[in-house]
């Protein structure tokens, strides 16, 4: 095959190539439109005591830069958010938290929560008041037991156990009362009960 002849018509043509592939890989300056001059409000580049001002976002030039370099940029960015994405996300996951929570008379044990307003009670008959407490369940008592890397699972369910027996066991207030302790993990939805714990008269 015939080598082509290198003249500098085709020496000119190769490098005007050459710029319009660099020009395409880079990232144009938004403040400037790509002129190196600011915009202002009357369309005209502003000047200083020597008659011209660059932008300062790109220096004048009228790029930022390498369009691969910022590709590149991005793509570390979005590779250390995805890192702290999946070490929170493991962290949800492996937490554990042990709750107690009481049962009031007439409340349905499958359920948890108030879903009707127990101010609402005396509108009804004592029949309708028992069928809207039984759409009730297990509520909020006493404060959580979050499980840390550092605890074993019974330490924790200890440390709720040990929380009912100080204040709830043989007060007062609290006689006549279930109590459930319930176990919730970041990997499975809703509340599992572990133990259900109940005071005397």
């Amino acid at each position: 095959m015939k080598a082509k002849k290198v003249t500098p018509k085709r020496i000119a043509l190769l490098e005007e190539g050459l710029d319009v592939i660099k020009k395409g890989l880079q990232v144009q300056c938004n403040k400037c439109n790509g002129t190196g001059k600011p915009k202002t409000k009357l369309g005209k580049p502003p000047k200083d005591l020597t008659g011209n001002v660059d932008c300062r976002e790109c220096g004048g030039e009228g790029v930022l830069g390498s369009r691969l370099l910022q590709m590149e940029n991005n793509l570390a960015k979005i590779k250390r958010e995805l890192g702290i994405l999946k070490s929170n996300l493991t962290a949800h996951i492996n937490k554990h938290t042990v709750e107690i929570r009481v049962l009031p008379e007439g409340h349905n044990p499958k359920l948890h929560g108030y879903n009707i307003d127990s101010t609402d009670y005396s509108k009804y008959t004592a029949k309708q008041t028992e069928a809207l407490k039984w759409k009730n369940g297990w509520v909020d008592y006493s404060g959580k037991f979050d499980l840390d890397d550092q605890e074993e699972m019974s330490i924790v369910i200890g440390k709720a156990r040990l929380h009912f027996e100080t204040y709830f066991q043989d007060a007062v207030y609290h006689r006549n009362r279930k109590f459930g302790m319930f176990l919730t993990s970041g990997s499975t939805s809703g509340k599992r009960l572990i133990e259900v714990m109940e005071t005397g008269d």
